[in-house]
């Protein structure tokens, strides 16, 4: 498979977006290869914070394997761990930790069928703040399959209803998958990289890249001014930011 990425603008200097990775037991070496892929990806996509940021950015995701359930069952859990509150200066709360737990078949299974790297990439985008940080940075309420941040609903609205009030998010298939991702029936399809079911050839759209400027980063489709360096007030940084990771199951659409 193959994934579609927009096209990759000028990286910001101040305040730039980087990712550190912490590659724990029962990952193979290609296995560490892909999640550096992944990191390279995300760091082309995101190219620094918007805003007036109090803090130092640092971004740690650590990524494991173990043996759980076998092949099909639950692939593992994503999400943030810790966080910055940035709220007060500008209404945004950011990822600080975040953690990738895998079942080591479901990884290897992965691996073989040649999905592994938009695996990563997506439950990646689930620890920057993709379906996890939403709620926190009043962008969608649960239960309403309506997300209304202004960035990701005007690209919906220019790509598909100028119309719409809010871009469709899923309800269906449980713990894991509704709440967090985009609808599966949205208009602009299902092959998109943040829809709740993997299939075909994954296409990322400029919907989702929006949707991260509206969590407060800079994205290399938008020409958004530089911020300024932060000043000696801190942002707090949160502990158990997530009582729980984002449980997430096989992303694989049956027949």
């Amino acid at each position: 498979m193959m994934l579609a990425t927009a096209s990759v603008g000028a990286q910001a200097d101040v305040l730039g977006f980087d990712i550190t990775l912490e590659l724990g037991s029962g990952l193979t070496d290609s296995q560490k290869d892909v999640f550096t892929q992944a990191e390279l990806f995300w760091e082309s996509q995101i190219t620094g914070y918007e805003g007036d940021i109090r803090f130092s950015p640092a971004l740690t995701i650590t990524a494991n394997a173990a043996a759980n359930d076998g092949v099909g069952g639950v692939l593992g859990s994503a999400g943030p761990r810790t966080g910055y509150d940035n709220r007060a200066y500008n209404g945004k709360l950011y990822t600080a930790t975040g953690e990738m737990s895998f079942d080591s078949a479901d990884i290897d299974n992965l691996e073989s069928n040649g999905s592994l790297f938009e695996v990563i990439v997506h439950e990646m985008a689930h620890v920057l703040g993709f379906g996890t940080l939403w709620t926190y940075n009043g962008l969608y309420v649960e239960g309403s399959g309506e997300y209304t941040g202004e960035y990701a609903l005007a690209a919906y609205q220019a790509e598909t209803d100028s119309s719409a009030s809010y871009v469709p998010v899923e309800l269906e298939g449980g713990e894991g998958t509704a709440d967090g991702h985009w609808d599966e029936g949205w208009l602009l399809g299902g092959s998109e990289l943040m829809t709740g079911w993997l299939e075909g050839v994954t296409t990322l759209s400029s919907v989702t890249l929006a949707q991260f400027r509206d969590l407060g980063y800079l994205v290399a489709d938008y020409d958004v001014e530089v911020p300024d360096v932060p000043s000696d007030v801190p942002a707090p940084l949160i502990g158990g930011l997530m009582l729980g990771l984002f449980a997430f199951g096989r992303r694989k659409k049956a027949a």
